[in-house]
């Protein structure tokens, strides 16, 4: 299916001040909007939005496939009775937030975020809201920071008394590039009900010389080994991008930090 790429913006907004998603076009965010993602619908949003606030509210049974891209410092909420994916890539100096309420049982969000600092600072904040029984999240961030750049995760994931069978789940994992960068984690979970699945772990590191080590015994330099290693970490964010042009872009902002 070959779909058409849309400025939200060109939809015009209804008389309540949204934009309504009502097709599998690809639609592109670049500053503060406000949007009902239509029931059933299965969505597709690229994200560029800077210094921003974004609300996007998922109505019953629809699918949304939210990627962020070449953004920084905005601040999204949305609120879900659907299923959300979102894959971001952060390649800015950016103070941003993520909130996420889930109000219809069975919806689903899954979150995975790729940050890279190099010389920059980035906090993230992260929380979801589990409002009605069985809802599920899972959320996980990887970090990856280099000339003294500066990442701090923080995410909250909050289950209210009498949401029984609810699944949250955070993960956080980051990898220093030297001894002049820093990678923070601060994984919260508030939990009110009994009933329910809950788990949060972080780690974070150097990278591993043992596997630069048996890397290089089977003929790898150095810098080659290290390359590799640190494209298995971008590469699964990269394919997910929804457009080539996208993948080439972020790949060569991503190769020239690296090799500078």
């Amino acid at each position: 299916m070959d779909r058409k790429i849309i400025d939200i913006t060109a939809l015009g907004q209804a008389a309540d001040g949204f934009y309504n998603i009502s097709n599998e076009d690809i639609y592109v965010i670049k500053s503060d909007c406000k949007i009902n993602v239509k029931p059933g619908i299965k969505a597709y949003i690229i994200d560029n939005s800077c210094n921003s606030k974004i609300y996007v509210n998922v109505l019953a049974d629809a699918s949304v496939d939210y990627t962020i891209i070449n953004s920084k410092s905005t601040e999204r909420v949305f609120d879900l009775n659907g299923e959300l994916l979102v894959n971001e890539i952060l390649l800015e100096d950016s103070n941003e937030k993520f909130t996420c309420n889930i109000l219809k049982e069975n919806a689903t969000v899954n979150k995975q975020l790729l940050a890279f600092a190099d010389n920059m600072k980035q906090n993230v904040v992260e929380r979801i809201n589990h409002n009605v029984i069985k809802t599920y999240s899972n959320i996980s961030n990887i970090g990856v920071s280099m000339n003294k750049g500066n990442i701090n995760f923080d995410i909250t994931g909050y289950i209210k008394k009498g949401m029984n069978k609810t699944n949250c789940r955070q993960l956080s994992r980051g990898v220093v590039m030297d001894n002049e960068s820093k990678i923070t984690a601060k994984p919260i979970l508030l939990i009110d009900e009994y009933d329910c699945f809950a788990s949060h772990g972080a780690t974070i590191g150097k990278m591993s010389d043992d596997d630069l080590f048996y890397l290089m015994s089977r003929g790898l330099t150095k810098n080659e080994a290290f390359f590799l290693i640190l494209g298995g970490i971008i590469k699964p964010f990269i394919d997910k991008l929804p457009l080539d042009n996208l993948k080439e872009e972020i790949m060569n902002k991503i190769n020239n930090m690296i090799e500078k």
